[in-house]
């Protein structure tokens, strides 16, 4: 197991804690799935059912694996996507071990969801 995390600065802008997911049959095709970093406080939202999945998932990655992230979201998936709360980036297959040392996963999510005018913290769960 590895765990990766960008330094956090003091700043109002948004972050990432993501992990690596995937679908099975017949694609096999893999994802960086992102929620909002809890951490910083989001806008309140009327849907309990959401806010109580994305607190979950939150406290599996900060402190169990990103496997058992995906089973949480995979189990709960029509809340998913009635929320519309977790963005799924396509890489098709998991990142090799140099892609982790060189931090391509982290600049992918920050190039997709980040601001354009600065960076945001990225924390990615790997298994």
């Amino acid at each position: 197991m590895a765990f990766g995390q960008t330094p956090q600065e003091a700043s109002s802008s948004p972050g990432f804690d993501c992990w690596i997911g995937y679908d099975d049959k017949p694609y096999y095709t893999h994802y960086i799935r992102c929620i909002a970093d809890r951490d910083i406080p989001p806008p309140p939202s009327p849907d309990k059912r959401s806010e109580a999945l994305l607190e979950s998932i939150h406290q599996e990655l900060h402190g169990g694996t990103g496997a058992s992230a995906e089973k949480m979201f995979k189990s709960n998936i029509e809340v998913v996507r009635e929320s519309r709360a977790v963005w799924n980036i396509r890489i098709y297959s998991y990142p090799y071990e140099w892609s982790w040392k060189e931090g391509m996963p982290e600049r992918l999510v920050r190039s997709a969801l980040c601001p354009k005018e600065g960076s945001c913290p990225v924390l990615i769960r790997q298994h």
